[in-house]
């Protein structure tokens, strides 16, 4: 007995490394220690870290549906809506937003992903598909410099918030609404706000109307100032491809470029002891129907081209009743408008008026309605308005 356990001992000693290490692989392996997200409080509400950096992510959005009708006028009316039915509309927005800290300022960029649907169709014309995802934006900054694809500084800028669109309303009435490439600086400092901003005309090398076109961009200049009581603000812009006609005069041979001049300025005056409830009165001022202007949609159908009057003025009242309904009411003038790309005046004028509902009955979810009246000179004018329901996040 004494000889088989020695032998049993020895026999278990025997075992090759090689078949203990074989034993030990099949054995789990510790977890690695998770890394949790984190809350990043340093540039507002809904931003955390990417795990593993110190750049701060905020994902958000909304999606919309909206069932809108319009009169059946000779004015086109501002919504596009034809006026022989309902006019259905589906919109799904998402926004990324990345930003960190670096000894020049904070670095930033933005995508926003945009999907639109009327609802028998895309808008883009494609027939009965889903609606297709375009970059509605997409840029990057630091510090003061900004490029990329946005807003064209003529009607919306990075700073000086107060001094951005045109009315209260989310149509915002006609301001120049419009997206472009562009490269700028901006500031902004004790209340003073600037933005010098270089965008593109859509041309490229010596083939359009004259052979600079394909260097020189389009410029517009900001400057305003905003307080507790409001802001005003001017701004202009240089569209650098606009010939005063912008007609083919023979095969090949275009009149030559001279540029055009849009001006605008601004006043926002906030209502003491109502928070939320303002009065702003816009002016607009365009040398002809180029890039810088009104962009009138009803002008714009009407006589081609962007819809530009020689003047306009706007004035809009927005007040908030309560923390969850609020309403504004609009008019703006448009004093002779410019034959489609044109310098050319036609002598007629036009107006529009509006009237905004909101109502949040609940955090992130908002009950919209708008109704704008158009009517240009010597035309019949229309009504057009929609309801809309928005789930932000």
């Amino acid at each position: 007995m004494k000889s088989l356990k020695f032998l049993s001992i020895a026999g278990a000693l025997s075992v090759s490394p090689g078949a203990v290490f074989a034993a030990d692989a099949v054995l789990a392996p510790e977890p690695e220690p998770v890394e949790y997200v984190r809350v990043c409080d340093a540039y507002g509400a809904g931003f955390f870290y990417i795990p593993g950096t110190e750049t701060c992510l905020q994902i958000s959005g909304y999606v919309w549906y909206q069932i809108g009708a319009a009169s059946d006028g000779e004015t086109p009316n501002y919504n596009g809506f034809e006026p022989d039915g309902w006019n259905k509309g589906v919109r799904a927005r998402v926004n990324f937003d990345a930003r960190s800290e670096t000894e020049w300022g904070t670095l930033r960029s933005y995508i926003r992903l945009q999907a639109d649907w009327s609802g028998t169709g895309s808008y883009s014309g494609l027939g009965a598909n889903d609606g297709p995802v375009g970059i509605h934006q997409a840029w990057l900054s630091l510090g003061g410099f900004r490029a990329g694809y946005s807003e064209s500084a003529w009607s919306d800028t990075v700073v000086g918030e107060v001094g951005t669109f045109g009315s209260h309303s989310d149509n915002a009435m006609s301001f120049g609404d419009q997206r472009r490439a562009i490269m700028q600086y901006n500031f902004e400092r004790n209340g003073f706000f600037g933005v010098l901003s270089l965008e593109d005309d859509n041309y490229a090398g010596a083939g359009a109307l004259d052979n600079n076109e394909g260097f020189m961009p389009d410029v517009v200049a900001v400057l305003g100032y905003a307080g507790g009581w409001g802001g005003v603000w001017g701004r202009i812009g240089y569209d650098e491809s606009f010939d005063g006609s912008l007609y083919q005069v023979s095969p090949g041979v275009y009149t030559v470029n001279s540029g055009g001049f849009g001006a605008s300025l601004g006043l926002q005056v906030n209502v003491p002891n109502m928070e939320g409830s303002s009065f702003r009165l816009i002016g607009y001022y365009a040398d002809g129907d180029h890039t810088y202007g009104t962009l009138h949609g009803p002008a714009a159908d009407a006589f081609g081209g962007n819809g530009n009057s020689e003047w306009s003025i706007l004035a809009s009242y927005g007040h908030q009743f309560t923390e969850t309904f609020g309403a504004s009411v609009g008019y703006q003038y448009f004093s002779d408008f410019y034959e489609g790309g044109r310098d050319v005046k036609t002598g007629l004028n036009g107006q529009s008026a509006e009237l905004s509902l909101v109502w949040v009955p609940v955090t992130n979810f908002e009950v919209r309605s708008e109704v704008q009246y158009d009517k240009i000179e010597t035309l019949d004018g229309t009504v057009s308005g929609y309801l809309r329901f928005t789930r932000f996040f």
